[in-house]
């Protein structure tokens, strides 16, 4: 009969001669009871690359791993992960890099400091425990939290239940270059800095594409008209200056204190059910600045359900060839509903009866009811 014995850490697993027991548990990563630990059993003969999490080799010249028996979903802090000030950066990176083939990784409770972006890779599911699990980016300026590892081509991912906090000046919370028919489902971002941003999502021309954002809160750090913060970034790419985020959905989700809720250049986007307080504007529709003067340079974005509240312009038309079709549940405390370079393109209902005409509709526009 096989017998199982404990060891305290990873470090202790390495010299156990495999001839002691072939299962052995460990109480923890690096120390005891640190949500590291697990069973582990001995494969003689494997060769798979150690990653101190899933896969540990032994002290030894005999061939063989030590071999996590609980594998799905990967725990960040089988890698030795850890709240608090502690950079945790290189633990979660490993825990993405098991996950490289695909699979899901789990962030539990905790407040986590990040210092680099984190890659994740086709395929993944990253998940955690909502408000509880907190990301606490402090990376260099111009970087997300999260990237795709292989930002110069589509890959597709589902990212929920996190809450970010964006400390660096120009930063992102979540880079969307990459990114394409993924998922992102409850992410609280709390925006601390200056010219940050929630999504960033310059376009590539095959992303980000067709990604859908469900219940996706940000809110900045105050003082709407200087701050420079965009909830949802969809800008234009750096190189030829002509691509943006085209066909996204974002349905409902709160915004708020932010410069810009959403800055849209691209086409195809679909806005539904959003909440958006305190922000100089709500809806700011534009050209990547190589297409003012094309051929075909027209962009359509849609809003339906939307509510805003002291918002200063709730949607914003930066050029006559940018349709927009919007229907507000509610407007207040604005100073002007649509401040618009052509409005004879454009559909935008709100739920005032138009004696002011900073809130009147424009549906009358396209409809001309007669009855005889």
């Amino acid at each position: 009969m096989e017998h199982v014995f404990s060891v305290r850490s990873l470090r202790e697993l390495k010299n156990v001669m495999p001839e002691s027991g072939g299962s052995v548990y460990v109480a923890g990563h690096t120390s005891l009871n640190d949500g590291g630990g697990g069973l582990f059993q001995w494969i003689a003969g494997s060769s798979d690359p150690s990653d101190d999490g899933i896969v540990v080799a032994g002290s030894g010249e005999r061939p063989g791993r030590w071999h996590r028996i609980e594998s799905q979903p990967i725990n960040v802090r089988w890698f030795g992960a850890v709240g608090g000030a502690t950079d945790a950066t290189e633990a979660i990176q490993r825990a993405m890099d098991a996950a490289r083939n695909g699979g899901s990784i789990y962030i539990p409770s905790g407040t986590y400091r990040i210092s680099q972006s984190l890659r994740i890779y086709q395929g993944t599911t990253l998940t955690g425990d909502g408000l509880l699990t907190v990301l606490r980016y402090v990376g260099p300026s111009g970087s997300g939290c999260i990237q795709s590892a292989t930002p110069e081509r589509s890959c597709a991912f589902q990212v929920s239940r996190l809450n970010i906090e964006v400390l660096t000046e120009s930063g992102w919370a979540i880079d969307l270059r990459g990114m394409s028919f993924s998922r992102f489902d409850h992410i609280f971002i709390h925006l601390r800095r200056t010219m940050s941003s929630g999504y960033y999502g310059p376009g590539n021309g095959q992303s980000p594409y067709y990604n859908v954002f469900t219940a996706c809160h940000v809110s900045g750090p105050g003082d709407d008209d200087s701050n420079g913060c965009i909830a949802f970034n969809f800008a234009w790419d750096t190189e030829k200056r002509d691509q943006s985020a085209n066909a996204n959905q974002i349905l409902g989700g709160h915004i708020n204190s932010c410069h810009k809720a959403v800055a849209c250049y691209g086409t195809g986007n679909v806005f539904y059910g959003q909440v958006i307080e305190q922000c100089r504007d709500g809806y700011s529709f534009g050209l990547p600045p190589t297409r003012i003067n094309a051929a075909s340079k027209g962009t359509v974005n849609t809003i339906a359900g939307c509510y805003t509240e002291y918002v200063k312009r709730v949607i914003v038309q930066e050029h006559e060839a940018c349709v927009v079709t919007a229907e507000l549940t509610h407007t207040t405390g604005y100073e002007k509903v649509f401040d618009a370079k052509n409005t004879k393109n454009s559909i935008v209902l709100t739920s005032h009866d138009g004696r002011l005409e900073s809130s009147r509709s424009l549906i009358h526009r396209m409809i001309d009811l007669k009855i005889d």
